[in-house]
């Protein structure tokens, strides 16, 4: 049915098109690649059309019929060439012959300033009036129409299947450079151009040395957007007391620029992204990274309604100036209090030999979150040649929750309160010198500091002894435990790194540097009885109190060459680590001297198409936890007992990435394939008594293997898009369950398929259709399927109208032929006059009133179906009011 629906599509779109293909090539015949065919209409109400020339000088143009338009082809350094085609004319080739203007790049002047797509070396540059419609309310709108462009629902930016990591607005860092807060608050109409641009740098000079991965995209807004407060505010009601209150104010001229975003809302819509979240936990340079944060950020940013009750309010500022030419000030401060209420059934398989442990649960958690964010970085140049950043965070934040559980197995029934509180303290910063002596010779300086504490407190109450035989519960009527957790660490990096440019295809660098650590990890774990007394565990093994350092001293090399188009860059590290620990009156130390090679190949078929791979053998070394040698108390049914003499993992790690953009042939390609394998891995044994379990992590030389294909192809058809899409999952492990040691093996397999309009006279409707596998062997084997369907739909009528649709069902089926099912679907209807400020729109989330939604989950030991409770229907009726 795909194929028929196909091959009518292509009938159809070709009656209404006249398509014109040929070569764009110099006076001598070469190519010019990414050369610019622009069709302008001679008509009123016709829309221009575009097209770029692949590495071959081909280009492919898709005309209207009945529409006479000026063709005109445009090469950099170049002098332009201008064709009439007429109404129904029978031309469908011509080639372009380009002749030499004979002037410097700087001096050249182009007649045509409008190029819907321009592609450089690093940088693709979209005209945004080329291809939206104008009936766009935000910037996650329009980059959903930009060939290559993905915008998924919790905001994540992609092109070509890149992760955009820095997110610009006229140049300077938006919010911490996070994606979500721009894409969805950002106005539509405020846009001229996005600037997509490759192995970003925000220091100019250190560009060619720095191969820096990072995907920026730069927001070019229009110049009446500019020393001019714009934006919108919004308001809504609803049934059952749900409302909504948005603002987005953002003021830009060329020394100020500030931006006020700030929402509240019980809807279950959140404002940014875990990964949003992660950018915020700033005060660390880009030159280093590996340190992991101790505050538990997630809870600020459970996006989505899988929860039954969702109440969030967020305020946040963002501002840059420019106090004097050289030195510039940026910064932002962010306040967010979320309340949540979440509600899971599950059915837990604990896998134990050939016995299989069954467990009905029922989770219920109420979660209060209040988080303080406050950022300043200073941005000097005393020169083109020299660069100087400060940079600090202060942050500050408490989670409080309270957990009620319902455990049914076949031997007991059992039901938990727990009441956890934790405040997390975090002061972050970071100064940064850069220095370019000369064409041959430059300097990077970096030092880093960070200060962290969290003192989680958690006690759990029930009726029923818990644990036997793990904890040493006292019997009483009734038991309530106590657990006070406090983990203070302070880190020291500080790296020196020198490029020399040998020539043009040779590079030289060196580095050096240290990182140290220190942390202190002390938890106590009581009993408090309903007498009055209090049953100590630090009595029977329980409470750690233990200081660890880690220092990392390292020097490497790396030697950059180039050949032809093949760019490759090997590089040598030696560390001499040192690990130490004190606990319990006892000493231990770990001294280690470790080579770590390491390789990057890059190969540039052309202008648009790539092969990229990297290779690198690391280490981890334990984290203070995981030494911690007595044993605490992790859940209702799990105990923790780390190891004080663990020592470091070693992996392999291994990247291929290929890329292809053809827009003569309409297709882009993506591909991505990642392998690790450790060869020194720790992973946790397990000892299973039913649903209770002991952990303990231990070191082994077992191999651990993991593989990860990602890839999507999208091919134009006249004026529709076909995507497919897969991704493909490889893991295999060696795990102890009961003193049993299995090899075990995770895989899973998901294939989609999408087709959309690409026609801006067409209504924008995408359907697409994703098949899933999921399997597990070890103990024991199991798998399941997944059939998703999902569907998006917008169309504009009597020109002020919009009105959207979104439907997705999902069915999961085991191995058993049990299956369940879950269908949403969400809609609204916009009214707003072009040249007026004031948009009407009713939302309906949830149309279906559906109430839960199932998915099936593996572990280690467990095979889990959960049945998670969402947000009930909504009706809102909103209005917004632009600026």
């Amino acid at each position: 049915m795909f194929k028929y629906l196909l091959l009518f599509a292509s009938f159809f779109c070709s009656s209404q098109t006249h398509t014109i293909i040929g070569v764009v090539s110099d006076s001598i015949n070469i190519p010019l690649e990414s050369a610019n065919i622009i069709a302008r209409p001679l008509q009123e109400n016709e829309q221009l059309k575009f097209a770029i020339a692949d590495n071959k000088g081909r280009y492919r143009l898709e005309l209207d019929k009945g529409v006479k338009y000026e063709v005109t082809a445009s090469y950099i350094s170049f002098l332009e060439e201008t064709i009439i085609i007429e109404p129904n004319s029978s031309i469908t080739t011509h080639n372009f012959r380009l002749k030499p203007t004979g002037q410097k790049l700087k001096e050249i002047v182009i007649k045509h300033e409008y190029k819907p797509l321009i592609i450089k070396k690093d940088t693709l540059t979209y005209d945004v009036k080329a291809f939206a419609n104008g009936n766009e309310r935000k910037m996650k709108e329009v980059l959903e129409k930009l060939p290559g462009v993905e915008v998924d629902k919790k905001g994540t930016v992609t092109v070509q299947g890149k992760k955009v990591t820095k997110m610009l607005v006229e140049g300077k860092s938006f919010f911490g450079g996070g994606s979500k807060l721009a894409v969805e608050n950002i106005p539509a109409d405020a846009l001229d151009k996005i600037e997509v641009i490759d192995h970003f740098n925000e220091v100019g000079f250190m560009k060619q040395v720095s191969d820096s991965d990072e995907l920026a995209m730069n927001v070019k807004l229009k110049e009446d957007k500019k020393k001019f407060i714009f934006g919108d505010v919004e308001a809504g009601v609803g049934n059952n007391e749900y409302t909504l209150a948005h603002a987005g104010l953002f003021y830009y001229s060329p020394k100020t620029n500030v931006s006020f975003i700030g929402d509240l809302n019980n809807i279950g819509r959140s404002t940014f992204t875990f990964e949003d979240l992660l950018r915020f936990d700033g005060g660390v340079s880009n030159y280093l990274s590996g340190r992991k944060s101790l505050s538990n950020l997630y809870s600020f940013a459970n996006d989505n309604t899988d929860v039954v009750e969702n109440k969030s309010k967020f305020g946040a500022i963002n501002f840059s100036f420019d106090a004097n030419p050289k030195l510039t000030v940026s910064g932002y401060s962010i306040l967010s209090k979320v309340f949540m209420a979440s509600k899971t059934e599950s059915i837990n398989e604990y896998l134990q030999d050939d016995a299989i442990s069954l467990e009905y649960k029922i989770q219920d958690n109420d979660r209060h979150s209040l988080l303080g964010i406050g950022n300043i970085k200073l941005d000097y140049s005393p020169n083109q040649k020299e660069k100087w950043y400060y940079n600090s965070q202060y942050q500050s934040g408490t989670n409080d929750i309270n957990k009620t559980i319902n455990s049914v197995t076949n031997l007991n029934s059992n039901t938990f309160e727990t009441i956890s509180k934790a405040d997390n303290v975090s002061v972050k910063q970071y100064l940064e010198w850069h220095k370019g002596y000369n064409l041959h010779h430059t300097t990077t300086f970096v030092v880093n500091h960070a200060y962290e504490s969290s003192t989680p407190k958690n006690h759990w109450f029930t009726d029923q002894s818990f644990l036997p035989g793990l904890i040493p519960l006292q019997a009483d009527d009734s038991y309530t435990i106590t657990q006070v957790k406090k983990v203070k660490s302070n880190t020291v990096d500080a790296m020196i790194k020198h490029y020399w440019i040998l020539n043009n295809f040779n590079h030289l660098y060196s580095v050096m540097g240290n990182s140290y650590g220190y942390s202190h990890f002390e938890i106590s774990e009581k009993q408090l009885l309903t007498n009055g007394n209090i049953n100590d565990f630090s009595l029977s093994g329980f409470g750690n109190d233990i200081n660890y350092s880690l220092n990392d001293t390292y020097a490497g090399l790396e030697y950059k060459f180039k050949i032809g188009k093949w760019t490759n860059k090997p590089g040598i590290y030696f560390h001499w680590n040192q690990l130490r620990t004190k606990q319990n009156d006892s000493n231990y130390s770990l001294s280690k001297t470790l080579f770590q090679p390491q390789w990057n190949s890059d190969y540039e078929f052309n202008k648009s198409e790539n092969l990229n791979f990297t290779y690198r053998l690391a280490n981890n070394f334990p984290e203070v936890n995981q030494l911690a040698g007595r044993y605490t108390l992790q859940d209702y049914n799990s105990v923790y007992k780390g190891d004080a003499l663990l020592g470091n993992e070693r992996f392999h790690s291994v990247n291929l990435r290929y890329s292809k953009m053809n827009m003569y042939r309409g297709i882009m390609l993506n591909a991505m394939l990642g392998i690790n394998k450790k060869v020194k891995t720790t992973r946790n044994q397990i000892i299973l008594d039913g649903i209770n379990q002991y952990n303990t992590p231990i070191l082994t030389d077992n191999p651990e293997t993991s593989y990860r294909l990602n890839g999507y192809v999208t091919k134009k058809i006249y004026r529709l898009s076909l995507n497919l899409n897969t991704s493909l999952d490889w893991f295999n492990y060696v795990q102890t369950l009961n003193n049993v040691t299995t090899t075990n093996k995770r895989n899973g397999q998901d294939v989609g398929i999408e087709i959309k309009t690409a026609y801006k006279k067409w209504p924008d409707f995408s359907i697409g259709y994703t098949k899933g596998f999921t399997q597990f062997s070890g103990l024991t084997s199991s798998n399941y399927q997944s059939d998703e369907f999902n569907a998006d739909f917008e169309i504009t009528f009597l020109k002020n109208w919009v009105y959207k649709l979104e439907y997705q069902n999902l069915r999961n089926t085991d191995n058993r032929n049990q299956s369940n099912y879950f269908e949403t679907a969400n809609t609204s209807l916009r009214h707003q006059k072009k040249n007026s400020p004031f948009g009407f729109e009713i939302t309906i989330n949830n149309i279906f009133d559906t109430k839960a939604k199932n998915e099936y989950s593996f572990s280690d030991y467990m095979i889990s179906q959960n049945r998670i409770y969402i947000m009930p229907r909504v009706f809102l009726f909103s209005v917004s009011y632009k600026l």
